[in-house]
């Protein structure tokens, strides 16, 4: 299900890595990324994420990538290996490590990937022209496995790694490493399921041009890390909601949340997170308040039976299918703001008049893995896995 492959990678003419990778193309701004094309003209982003989604860029990066391959900028390795990543980081006063693998995952074996988020066609289709173009995975996907007893931890202690580099706030260690000493930690995922974290676009597309291209790769690039790992931290995505919040909103609102006042985000925040029950920040008009729900049960008899209780009872489920849809009137699918900072949620909201700003608890990862095997799918945005998985470290081409 998972194999190893003879990757590219930048050459020592390149340039330093820490200058040439770059955090996945959904989460760069246009500023980052001019930030990152000044730190060198060889950065990945230059492949990953285009001026503007408007023009046809695709050919354009696939011509790029080929005149980097043919001038050794990247280079393809003479072995198949995995490829091993180690990020250490500190979150919230705290050092984390977290062990990482990439390799290529088999298209026939799609079945055993769980899925928990919508996705957008339009999003998945640009993604298809990518791959049509460029033949090439460019960053991976990230998936998570379930590994108890931290084989794979224990079986990469002792690799020498070749490349460390400090990327933001994060300290990396990268390396190639022999398929057989990954063997029994292959062997053990291989009968279990996996379960996407970042990058449900770029699957989809890649399973989509699979089936349907004669001769497509029938294999995409994943990053792979533990479930159980003590490194997996998962943070809440906040979001705002252009709309008015009306008297007759708040009457009905108040029927099925108790409503507190809070003097700062801060205290909102703090609030939430400490709450037992579901609970929301808000932030409307200059005042912060906290959302909780006073009976889950009142709440999820007025959702659609065809979904389970547990999905029912999930702060972003409440907010999309009950709060947006049925108090607000809007429809579900309606485009939001989102950003993993409350404090530019709180600066939004301030710059355009009508809008609420939304604060979400942190996300229950054992919760949204028991509903996404259910086959259920969870609003844009659930969860934000943190640190992301750098992009440039190493590409897969099936050319």
């Amino acid at each position: 299900m998972i194999y190893p492959f003879k990757g590219y990678r930048y050459s020592k003419q390149a340039g330093l890595l820490s200058n040439l990778i770059a955090p996945p193309y959904d989460v760069i701004s246009s500023q980052y990324r001019k930030d990152l094309l000044n730190r060198s003209p060889y950065n990945i982003v230059n492949l990953t994420l285009p001026d503007s989604f408007d023009s046809d860029y695709h050919c354009e990066i696939s011509q790029k990538l080929d005149d980097w391959c043919r001038e050794k900028i990247l280079v393809q390795d003479e072995t198949e290996n995995y490829y091993i990543v180690v990020q250490k980081f500190f979150y919230d006063g705290r050092y984390f490590e977290r062990h990482g693998l990439i390799g290529l995952f088999d298209l026939k074996k799609s079945d055993r990937v769980i899925t928990h988020e919508v996705i957008f066609n339009k999003y998945r289709d640009d993604r298809i022209k990518l791959l049509n173009a460029t033949k090439s995975n460019l960053e991976p996907i990230f998936l998570l496995f379930e590994d108890r007893e931290h084989i794979f931890e224990k079986s990469v202690r002792l690799i020498d790694y070749g490349e460390k580099i400090d990327f933001e706030d994060t300290s990396i260690m990268f390396a190639g490493c022999k398929p057989e000493i990954l063997s029994d930690f292959i062997d053990k995922i291989s009968n279990g399921n996996l379960f996407i974290a970042d990058g449900h676009h770029r699957f989809q597309a890649s399973l989509e041009f699979f089936q349907t291209h004669p001769g497509a790769p029938g294999y995409i690039m994943v990053y792979l890390t533990n479930l159980f790992s003590d490194g997996l931290i998962v943070l809440p995505t906040h979001r705002a909601l252009k709309t008015n919040l009306t008297e007759n909103q708040m009457k009905k609102i108040k029927d099925f949340f108790e409503v507190e006042n809070k003097k700062s985000l801060k205290e909102t925040i703090e609030s939430i997170e400490n709450k037992e029950k579901i609970s929301l920040g808000v932030y409307h008009n200059k005042n912060y308040q906290v959302w909780t729900v006073k009976e889950t049960g009142k709440i999820i008899n007025l959702l659609p039976e065809r979904y389970s209780n547990e999905w029912k009872s999930l702060d972003v489920v409440i907010l999309h299918q009950f709060l947006i849809e049925k108090i607000f009137g809007i429809p579900s699918k309606e485009k939001l703001y989102y950003d993993r900072d409350p404090q530019l949620i709180v600066d939004y909201v301030n710059q355009n008049p009508d809008t609420i700003g939304f604060f979400m608890q942190t996300p229950d990862l054992v919760k949204i893995k028991q509903v996404s095997t259910n086959g259920e799918i969870l609003p844009p945005k659930t969860t934000y896995f943190f640190p992301k998985v750098p992009s440039g470290l190493v590409i897969a081409r099936y050319v």
